[in-house]
């Protein structure tokens, strides 16, 4: 197991849970909005933070140990499949859409960008935007923007602590005030905001927009509510499976004893620590994991024994 060190972004809407919450050394930010717990995005690494490699980035890590470690995609592409981050929403964020990866590959140089979001706590109004609530027309949706009115075709979700939530590439979306969220995602840095509530950056001016971009990769059809799906095909006691997309699984263990995790070969792999404490055995020793820690796996099988929540994701 190898412990990385997350990337902190401290956007305007951003507030101080992934540090309360999930007990994470932020320093002296006085908000942060993101916490990116795996990446090897460019516009922002993560370090690893123990072991042999402590103070390489993540992608220096795998030239060191060879990219296939980390599978086909990542040894084509000299990047990881997916990024995780935390994402704290003390005020809503603009509403937006990402773009496929064909569009992406073409016009930003970048990933496309499906999405899923696991809700880790909402306060009791916390909500989300998701999908169109009717069929639209692109120039319904200029007009909207336009005149402040978007909110009123999309689909408001109330969410709760333990939602799990899958946001296709083209999909209009917004994550509301009071939402602290885990997002697993592709590897994309690539956002197409539509609409900001007419919010000022630190700098006095209105951030920007990117309607014309945006209205090229929009699904504009009506998103049955819920739109995808809340995951518990495996529900044991301890064991949940989030989601299973493509080739990715998501799976969370509330540890209270011991149990074990396969990592399959050929698969990158990663362990978030959500709370509690405990230790991670596998055939190379035994590591002690604590809240807010996220860590790499490099071996086939693990025991978790302890006390703790750990989300495991392979790919």
């Amino acid at each position: 197991m190898i412990r990385l060190k997350s990337i902190y972004k401290t956007m305007l809407w951003g507030g101080l849970r992934i540090r309360d919450f999930l007990h994470k050394d932020t320093g002296e930010l006085t908000k942060v909005a993101e916490s990116w717990e795996v990446s090897t995005h460019p516009s922002g690494e993560c370090l690893i933070a123990s072991g042999e490699y402590e103070g390489k980035t993540l992608s220096e890590y795998y030239d060191a140990v060879g990219w296939d470690q980390a599978g086909r995609y990542a040894m084509k592409r000299k990047r990881l499949p997916i990024m995780v981050k935390y994402i704290d929403a003390r005020e809503n964020l603009s509403i937006q859409v990402h773009p496929g990866e064909r569009y992406a590959r073409k016009h930003e140089n970048d990933g496309g960008k499906n999405e899923m979001w696991y809700i880790l706590d909402a306060e009791e109004t916390a909500f989300i935007y998701l999908g169109f609530n009717r069929d639209v027309t692109k120039q319904e949706v200029r007009t909207s923007i336009k005149n402040g009115t978007i909110e009123g075709l999309l689909n408001k979700i109330p969410v709760k602590k333990g939602q799990v939530f899958y946001i296709p590439a083209g999909t209009v979306h917004a994550i509301g005030a009071g939402c602290l969220i885990c997002e697993i995602q592709q590897t994309s840095d690539a956002t197409y905001r539509l609409y900001d509530y007419g919010r000022i950056d630190d700098n006095g001016k209105p951030r920007q927009l990117h309607v014309k971009r945006g209205l090229e990769v929009l699904n504009l059809k009506r998103t049955p509510v819920p739109m995808v799906r809340s995951i518990s095909s495996i529900n044991r006691k301890a064991k949940k499976m989030l989601g299973v997309i493509g080739h990715l699984t998501v799976t969370e263990y509330n540890a209270s004893g011991e149990f074990t995790y396969w990592c399959p070969d050929a698969q990158f792999g990663v362990a978030l620590v959500l709370d509690g404490e405990g230790k991670m055995k596998s055939e190379e020793g035994v590591t002690r994991v604590e809240q807010g820690e996220s860590w790499l796996l490099t071996s086939r099988h693990y025991t978790i024994k302890g006390k703790c929540r750990v989300v495991c994701i392979s790919y």
